[in-house]
């Protein structure tokens, strides 16, 4: 069983190791929450600094703690093999017939117990998904939490840490009752993970020419797709997180070749204003919509404005003192162009701040 260290930002060297990750340039700033955390699993081919480079650069994204479960690299081919083992393990409970493979481990652990009495059936999954080191530690870790831990958790995995993840989180939902992992929510990037266990909020973000990203050729509106852009056949979690800014606005909009059809522009503006108070990432957000689709960047604006000054009033104010350029931008957006009433009166509110 791994363990989580007591010293944070080490360079880890075992496989499934847990360390914590605080970025020092975010964890110093007012709006760096310090009580929240989220999960990051890396993907193949990570050296143990590629892993803590990109879990820090998510504290950074995230504005809190991250969770680092380490993935350590075999070597390509090895790596490899054990990405297509992943794939074998458990796709059984994942593509539809969960009700049977739960019923099947009930009785495998009930047999279990007559041999070992007093194994619990934790003890005993993790028996099952010991292979992969990795998957057995982000498995023990989320079934050690309490459940009110386990409803706020979130979890971003890359590449092979998608198989991983969707892995450890079966291996819960059998142990513990698919209700352990109802709602949970993953961010998958570059994911060669086909199937998952059924009851999660997983938005799949992929860039179009990731080869990676096509073993997963489910299609839906969970997935975000970003591409057509110079520089982004790529693969890693780090581009991943520096077009952050573009998969939040495409989740919300409907187009290709860089042409918008429609655009969610409720939906990205409530999805933002639950975005919390780092201004860092809003402010990227913003910018985007401004400079590539500037027609709904103030629509965007003005209900955001709006929900923040109505429900999230300490949040704007926050916001506001952390970082008045944010604010600027939100008045820019709406004084483009001719401004509306109702984006005259959001303009008024945010001057006072």
């Amino acid at each position: 069983m791994s363990l989580i260290s007591n010293k944070k930002n080490i360079t880890p060297t075992r496989d499934g190791e847990i360390n914590r990750y605080v970025n020092a340039e975010a964890s110093s700033k007012a709006w760096f929450d310090h009580r929240r955390e989220v999960v990051f699993v890396n993907g193949m081919a990570n050296s143990g600094d590629d892993h803590k480079k990109s879990a820090l650069g998510l504290s950074l994204l995230q504005g809190c703690p991250v969770v680092g479960v380490f993935n350590k690299a075999g070597g390509f081919w090895a790596d490899l093999g054990q990405c297509l083992q992943d794939k074998g393990v458990l796709v059984g409970a994942q593509s539809g017939s969960f009700t049977a493979w739960s019923i099947a481990f009930d009785a495998a652990y009930l047999a279990a117990t007559v041999v070992k009495p007093g194994l619990s059936r934790i003890d005993f999954m993790e028996t099952l998904v010991a292979g992969n080191q990795a998957t057995a530690s982000l498995y023990r870790y989320i079934a050690n939490q309490t459940v009110q831990e386990r409803a706020t958790l979130k979890i971003f995995c890359h590449s092979q840490g998608n198989l991983i993840t969707s892995n450890a989180l079966t291996a819960v939902a059998l142990a513990l009752g698919k209700d352990a992992i109802k709602n949970m929510e993953v961010n998958s990037f570059g994911s060669p993970c086909r199937y998952w266990p059924p009851g999660l909020d997983r938005t799949n973000n992929a860039f179009t020419f990731d080869p990676v990203s096509w073993l997963d050729y489910n299609i839906g509106f969970s997935s975000v797709k970003v591409g057509f852009t110079p520089g982004l056949i790529s693969h890693g979690f780090e581009i991943y997180m520096n077009q952050d800014a573009e998969f939040v606005v495409n989740r919300f909009r409907w187009g290709s070749f860089r042409m918008t059809a429609s655009m969610d522009e409720k939906g990205l503006a409530t999805y933002l204003s639950k975005m919390g108070n780092n201004p860092r990432r809003l402010k990227k957000v913003f910018e985007w919509l401004d400079k590539h689709h500037n027609s709904d960047a103030d629509d965007v604006a003005v209900i955001y404005a709006k929900l923040m000054r109505t429900k999230h009033a300490s949040t704007l104010k926050a916001l506001a003192q952390f970082d008045k350029s944010f604010i600027t931008l939100l008045i820019k957006c709406m004084e483009d162009g001719v401004t509306f009433n109702d984006e005259r009166k959001e303009i008024s509110h945010l001057k006072t701040l």
